[in-house]
């Protein structure tokens, strides 16, 4: 289930195994039951109309722009964390003097390891962001293409 809000989807199974807090409360088919979405407290049910359904669809066209973004982010993460990578590979060749051997305790060593911890870093938190915002991409895409097709069902 999606929230028309924001959308967000919303797990009714995992909602549901939870305890409910009215103990002699009797359901039967008739019952609508809604969901509260837990990133924007707006009311959420089975049964869609047309207003919520375009409520829906804009919120997925946001959702593939931040998808947009979290792709743009990781990416730009992951060229300055390789341009940083081969520049610490350069800076640990010349630590390597042809004179005195391998120098551990230089000043381009200490740059190299400076370096490579901050290459590092970034080229994890890109590799983590792309694919956040490929995910994000692709998942509300499919449901865009389900609503314009009219074969999203809540």
């Amino acid at each position: 289930m999606y929230c028309y809000h924001c959308g967000k989807i919303i797990d009714e199974h995992k909602l549901e195994a939870k305890e409910s807090s009215f103990k002699d409360l009797t359901v039967n088919e008739d019952t609508s039951v809604s969901y509260v979405c837990p990133r924007c407290g707006h009311l959420t049910h089975a049964n869609i109309n047309e207003k919520e359904l375009k409520e829906l669809s804009i919120a997925s066209h946001a959702q593939i722009q931040r998808g947009n973004n979290h792709f743009a982010i990781g990416m730009s993460c992951n060229l300055i964390g390789a341009i940083l990578l081969i520049i610490a590979l350069i800076f640990f060749w010349l630590a390597h003097k042809p004179a005195e051997g391998f120098m551990p305790n230089s000043g381009e060593f200490y740059v190299f390891v400076g370096l490579g911890v901050v290459s590092v870093v970034l080229l994890v938190y890109g590799i983590i962001n792309t694919v956040i915002g490929l995910m994000k991409k692709t998942h509300y895409s499919k449901l865009l293409k389900d609503i314009n097709n009219k074969t999203f069902v809540q």
